[in-house]
């Protein structure tokens, strides 16, 4: 996508050779106000529509904002691709110039594309109009390609605004051209968001009248014009009063509840093939080497698999360069190991072809959610994880070619579509699994003694992203920490793992816990032991009153705790027997304390059915998750009996 949440200007006229950025101010005078004089008068026309049509509340108390963004997307007849963005910004705070948008940037690859800057000025609060001088615009690295050799040619122009004050207002307009073939398709997957509310945006796609546009308008309301224009034929989107961006966290990762227009002149499998079509599994001889040093052995299957992931996650360098600056086209096997790096689909299509050669079976494939699918529009923007799978048995494992997860990576996309690459002259192929819930349970039997130990026997069933089941295949010694924190590895004094899947592990264990209580006036305080689990992950320690976003937990999760505990004749519980149930629109809680002749039996139960808590159902969220972590309800309160 395009980088849009900063400014840019207008009295600048091309100047310099092809290829690179073109920008020259004019500093004669009595040129400068035969410029500006249309300016003002375009201006006076605006201010006096603007003013039949006031802007909201909102808008006013914003620290910024966008009167109109209009962004144009040219497909030209001989294949190359024009990219226009314009917007007006006024600014109202001072944290919107000295943090937010006192600079414009803007990306680029040179050699395959040109930029020109036609306008960067501002309008002073007394109307008075200032040009970025010649030295606002700089050229630098973009951060991403920085340890990255193969891209160090990558260009952002930074313009720096000059002018700004309260009540001012920045005019940027800049093109990007980029040569026929660079790109395999014209195509955008835009959120109709920005960082301050917008009161206009015009988005037009135009393209030849051979071709032909394909569209997802998502969470918001139609409003296209189609009319010809020549030979072109022109897509308009106008889109009125547009909220800014929530501040919220939580929301979800792929921002599908935003806005959103998804575009492209090809399909689904027209889009895919420039992929496929790039594929080869072939790996230099030079790799083979290696991979016999790597495979030295191995015991058995999964170390084999995971020892080769070893090899790419943490032996090739990542380049996290987004596809868009590579023309989305692909590093061969060779070129990859030769730059000792490679984007994320680059390393792992390296990894599938590495296991493919050490004799497993693997398959590169990527994550779209399920949202921005659709087989009448290719858009390559809207994968947004890459995995190869190889099988378990009869249960597929997805491996991730830049890190090393503890679970299989298939239970984490529940719900998305996958789409498996295989050969080059064949569809992909589409799946979307349901959506996974990930288990834990212990389930446990222990006797406390006068030293304040428990003993006893815990088991623990854990299922898709709770079970730990690839590090557990990386090292079984660390199934002792799978209990942590409530039961930490030095207290575990056996362990027998009884099955090892990748959908579900179960294991036994023998503990011997030393209690640390605290200690207040003759009480003990003892927290019920707990593990780490997909709401840990989430961060779910402080939750705001309110909610205007959807909220994203890592993934759905049952978790369960049952534990009995026979307690010595010298110590009393004091805590009240409890019981609490609830079941609401995304899950049940149930969390049962009692005591009774000498034990305590303990049942704490909590479930969450889904990934994405809708705001209305936030507050019953709220609610379990409250009680869930209430330190009433996950400690036992001990008394020394009197007279012991």
């Amino acid at each position: 996508m395009k980088n849009t949440n900063h400014p840019t200007t207008d009295n600048m006229v091309p100047t310099s050779e092809p290829g690179t950025t073109r920008v020259l101010l004019i500093s004669k005078t009595n040129h400068y106000m035969k410029r500006i004089i249309p300016y003002i008068l375009i201006l006076s026309v605006a201010v006096f529509v603007s003013s039949c049509d006031k802007p909201t509340e909102e808008q006013k108390d914003a620290d910024a904002l966008f009167q109109k963004i209009t962004r144009v997307y040219t497909l030209n007849p001989d294949g190359s691709m024009d990219y226009q963005y314009q917007h007006e910004l006024d600014l109202h705070t001072h944290y919107s110039f000295n943090r937010l948008y006192g600079e414009t940037f803007i990306v680029y690859n040179p050699k395959h594309q040109k930029l020109e800057v036609n306008r960067s000025e501002t309008q002073t609060a007394e109307g008075k109009m200032v040009a970025s001088p010649d030295n606002a615009f700089n050229e630098v690295l973009p951060r991403f390609a920085a340890g990255a050799p193969p891209y160090h040619h990558l260009r952002e122009m930074v313009v720096t605004h000059t002018g700004l004050e309260k009540n001012s207002t920045i005019f940027v307009d800049y093109t990007l051209h980029s040569d026929a073939g660079y790109k395999p398709l014209l195509m955008e997957n835009t959120v109709l968001r920005e960082s301050s509310p917008v009161r206009e945006l015009v988005i037009k796609v135009r393209f030849p009248k051979d071709k032909e546009l394909n569209y997802q308008l998502l969470n918001a309301e139609e409003n296209l014009n189609i009319s010809n224009k020549g030979d072109m034929k022109e897509y308009k989107w106008v889109f009125q009063d547009l909220e800014a961006t929530s501040k919220e966290d939580h929301q979800p990762e792929y921002r599908e509840h935003l806005p959103r227009l998804i575009f492209s002149t090809a399909s689904f499998d027209e889009a895919t093939s420039w992929f496929a079509e790039q594929l080869s599994y072939d790996v230099p001889a030079s790799a083979d080497n290696g991979l016999d040093d790597v495979l030295q052995n191995k015991k058995n299957r999964m170390d084999s698999i995971l020892a080769i992931q070893d090899m790419v996650v943490n032996h090739v360098n990542h380049f996290d360069i987004p596809i868009e600056y590579k023309g989305y086209s692909l590093h061969s096997n060779e070129q990859v190991l030769e730059n000792n790096g490679g984007t994320t689909f680059e390393k792992t299509v390296l990894l599938a072809s590495l296991l493919r050669e050490a004799g497993f079976e693997a398959q590169p494939l990527a994550i779209e959610p399920e949202a921005f699918y659709s087989k009448e529009v290719g858009d390559l923007d809207a994968f947004q994880d890459y995995y190869v799978t190889v099988s378990r048995g009869n249960e597929p494992v997805y491996l991730s070619a830049i890190e090393e997860n503890s679970y299989n990576n298939l239970y984490s996309h529940g719900g998305d579509v996958h789409l498996l690459f295989d050969k080059p002259e064949e569809n992909v192929e589409v799946d979307t699994p349901e959506r996974f819930t990930g288990k834990q349970h212990l389930k446990g039997t222990f006797v406390m003694n006068e030293n304040r130990t428990i003993e006893g026997e815990v088991t623990a069933t854990m299922t898709n992203c709770e079970n730990p089941y690839l590090q557990l295949q990386r090292s079984e010694e660390s199934a002792k920490s799978s209990l942590s924190p409530g039961f930490p590895a030095s207290s575990i004094k056996k362990y027998t793992t009884e099955n090892i899947m990748p959908g579900e592990s179960v294991i036994s264990y023998t503990v011997e816990h030393k209690l640390s209580p605290d200690q207040q006036n003759g009480y003990r305080f003892v927290s019920i032991p707990r593990t780490q689990s997909g709401l840990d992950h989430s961060h779910l320690d402080v939750l705001t009153g309110q909610r205007e976003t959807p909220f994203e937990i890592s993934w759905p999760v049952d978790v369960r705790y049952q534990y009995t505990i026979e307690m010595p004749e010298s110590v009393e519980m004091i805590t009240e027997n409890t019981s609490i149930e609830k079941s609401t629109d995304v899950g049940e809680l149930r969390i049962s304390i009692e005591k009774s002749n000498g034990k305590a039996s303990i049942d704490r139960h909590l479930t969450i059915d889904r990934e994405i808590i809708h705001p209305e159902n936030y507050e019953a969220f709220k609610e379990m998750i409250g009680l869930w972590k209430k330190d009433q309800y996950r400690t036992l309160t001990f008394k020394e009996k009197s007279g012991e």
